[in-house]
């Protein structure tokens, strides 16, 4: 049951700060600091030990700094249940709010202990106690820079830097719009093309505009985590904001040689990894972006890891509760199919989607994320929605309503097309985002119709589809054969490319359930862009062990990056006695020249992907096994039915034998929906016996056809039948 769960999931798959990571720096560690304790127990042992400090010396700043670090940290302060709702242990949080206060009351010229309460009046719910934050900040800077403190002006510019992105983000994404919308639940204007259109066409313009919504708030955020990196280049907290305000702007050229340098410094920084394998992917890397994301990844702690790389941020609901439970080797299985039938060409190194993927994530945590709550921002309803669907064309706030005093939250309207937008609450300096309730219900209902759109990713990649048809003859031993035929549209993938000849690279490779590699088939010609304007054949023959495989042709002209694909599952059962080999349907099947064909690979085979022209004879083969030999011969009845899927009452319907075994060329008959071809055989006694027909059925209208081949052991009285569909067409 697991095997079909993980095959069906992965052959229908054909992202630190007041928004950024959640556990930057959620609480500070002092040079005074206690070594962190092993229990809970051990903390507040260590709590009753400083409280026996301060009764000796009250005055003690730094006792009373660590004091308040140890219970900021044991109450949970960060912590949110729900909707901005505290589930934090009171009586520490006062202790802490106590102990830190008094530690900047006793040691004034600490900018240290300044920038930890500021943080610490962060993660308050009121309004009136976060707004002390700032002021504490802006003095811990100036005292830093007096004193000469390298890390406190790199720790209190930090902060500073987030009072004014946070600033920032209640004036982004201003537009004319976001005064014109006056009734934001009527979303008529958004179906209008010319209006949306407009708006989407000159968002190039306005990010390379001198001015812009939020951008004085936007440079002062810049100025200020460019100061903090400028005295402290180690400063993970400030390293990942100025990533932020990159990306948020799209600087993925600055982002990439920031993570660069600091890479250069410290090739273990997991997260200067991810910055540089998202800015790579952005601008079209995706080699280096594959590398960095994967050594980016090894990094992280192993539940980061798991947390950033897990499918339910793009299954359905039900996939996401069926896998829940897996165990982690059959999980990570799953990822590794699921990736793998999710890659849009297979002939390309790197993984589009899953690169797309990562990307997305990298993004949603980087920008999305709410430090001072613990909120992680691909976790957010933000980072669902844009890791499910990627970038919005369009964003678009729209600011409270000065008449409408009982609602200030900022509204923030995402717009993917005429039919699809989201809406989203902010909450104005809190950096806190949801979606409107009416928004959230469409996002459960695509979650389980639509659960993840990679239109942005591949951009440079066109992608067509292959017909592929596969069929399946036993083979000696544990073994089986494989007849695959590729219909390559190289028409279509050339048609516009302006160069004369090109590379054409078509691959056929096929891998276990458990995502290994089984074979790899890969030929390269070079084809004339002006003539070759038709589809082109590809086959193969593979003899392979029994199993369930996942297999998928692709065809690659690399110059113009244009492409096409077709896949499927492939069960080759471990079987014996009698049977029969699947049907193979076929524009023409002929023996090869010098002798009698014993198996199916003694014929030439054309293949017709079971598309028949109407008025035009085609073929069909087929092997059966298991025959009960008798005086040195095989001696069987076959039949074959052909008739219509669905019964129009229209006409007769005619089949006639005109190639193949001799002895059955001339049968012809007539029927309403279907009509029945039987024929005798003998044969010397074998392990296989092969037969093929050359069927015409005249005129027959155009429609889909069931083929029945049934073959009758006349020594034992045993059947077998087997069946293909074929479509007539004009």
């Amino acid at each position: 049951m697991r095997r079909f769960l993980v095959l069906s999931l992965c052959v229908g798959a054909a992202s630190i700060t007041a928004r950024a990571s959640g556990a930057q720096e959620a609480v500070a560690s002092s040079a005074h600091a206690h070594p962190t304790m092993s229990t809970h127990a051990d903390s507040l042992s260590a709590l009753h030990a400083m409280d026996d400090v301060l009764r000796t010396n009250h005055t003690d700043g730094a006792t009373w700094h660590e004091r308040g670090v140890l219970a900021w940290r044991l109450s949970n302060a960060e912590k949110r249940t729900g909707y901005m709702k505290r589930a934090a242990n009171d009586s520490l949080l006062t202790l802490a709010d106590s102990s830190l206060r008094l530690a900047t009351k006793y040691n004034t010229a600490s900018p240290e202990y300044l920038v930890d309460l500021g943080k610490f009046y962060l993660t308050s719910n009121s309004a009136s106690v976060r707004s002390h934050a700032s002021s504490l900040f802006e003095k811990a800077l100036d005292l830093a820079r007096k004193a000469h403190d390298s890390l406190g002006v790199s720790r209190a510019a930090d902060q500073v830097g987030m009072t004014n992105w946070r600033q920032y983000l209640d004036r982004a994404n201003g537009h004319i719009y976001s005064v014109v919308l006056k009734n934001i639940k009527d979303r008529t204007v958004l179906r209008d093309p010319r209006t949306i259109g407009y708006f989407i066409d000159n968002q190039t313009i306005r990010t390379a505009a001198q001015d812009w919504s939020g951008q004085v708030e936007y440079f002062k955020a810049w100025e200020s985590f460019s100061e903090a990196l400028a005295f402290n280049r180690s400063n993970e907290s400030a390293l990942r904001h100025a990533y932020m305000a990159l990306a948020d702007r799209k600087r993925w050229v600055e982002m990439q040689h920031m993570a660069r340098v600091r890479l250069n410094e410290d090739s273990t920084d997991g997260w200067a990894w991810l910055a540089d394998g998202l800015a790579a992917h952005r601008l079209d890397d995706d080699m280096a972006s594959s590398q960095a994301f994967r050594r980016g990844l090894a990094l992280l702690p192993e539940v980061e890891r798991a947390r950033y790389d897990r499918l339910s941020r793009i299954f359905t609901t039900k996939d996401s509760v069926e896998t829940a439970d897996l165990p982690p080797a059959e999980l990570q299985n799953l990822q590794r199919m699921y990736w793998l039938m999710a890659d849009p060409l297979w002939s390309q190194a790197d993984n589009a989607h899953r690169l797309e993927f990562l990307s997305r994530v990298v993004y949603a945590e980087l920008c999305f994320g709410v430090e001072e709550f613990d909120i992680h921002g691909a976790d957010t309803d933000e980072g669902e929605v844009y890791v499910r669907y990627g970038p919005p064309p369009a964003v678009i706030s729209i600011p409270p309503d000065p008449f409408v005093t009982h609602r200030q939250d900022i509204r923030v309207l995402w717009w993917y097309a005429a039919d699809e937008a989201f809406l989203f609450d902010q909450l104005p300096t809190y950096g806190v985002v949801t979606l409107e309730p009416f928004d959230k219900g469409e996002v459960r209902r695509l979650r389980d119709t639509i659960p993840v759109v990679w239109r942005n990713a591949g951009e440079g990649h066109l992608v067509d589809s292959i017909d592929v048809n596969a069929v399946r003859f036993r083979a000696p031993g544990d073994s089986g054969d494989v007849f695959v035929a590729a219909d390559v549209p190289v028409g279509r993938m050339l048609s516009g490319i302006d160069l004369v000849r090109g590379m054409l690279e078509v691959v056929f490779e096929g891998f276990t359930w458990r995502a290994d590699s089984v074979f790899r088939r890969s030929d390269q010609h070079v084809v004339n862009f002006a003539h070759d304007d038709s589809d082109q054949v590809r086959t193969w023959r593979e003899r392979i062990a029994p199993g369930t495989f996942l297999y998928r042709v692709e065809a690659l002209q690399p110059d113009a990056m244009r492409g096409a694909r077709g896949a499927s599952r492939l069960e080759l059962l471990n079987e014996h006695g009698f049977g029969l080999s699947d049907l193979l349907v076929a524009a023409k099947v002929a023996p090869r020249a010098g002798g009698e064909p014993e198996r199916w690979s003694d014929f030439d085979i054309t293949p017709n992907f079971g598309r028949v022209e109407r008025g035009k004879p085609f073929s069909l083969l087929w092997e059966t096994y298991g025959l009960a030999p008798e005086n040195g011969s095989d001696a069987y009845n076959v039949s074959i039915v052909v008739s219509r899927a669905k019964s129009t009452g229209f006409g007769a319907l005619v089949a006639r034998i005109v190639g193949g075994v001799a002895g059955a060329v001339g049968l012809s008959r007539s029927g309403a929906d279907s009509v029945s071809l039987s024929f005798p055989r003998q044969i010397p006694a074998r392990d296989a016996a092969v037969d093929y027909v050359t069927l015409d059925m005249a005129n027959a209208p155009a429609g889909s056809y069931h083929l029945d081949v049934t073959v009758s052991d006349d020594h034992t009285g045993r059947r077998v039948t087997r069946r293909s569909t074929i479509t007539v067409s004009e």
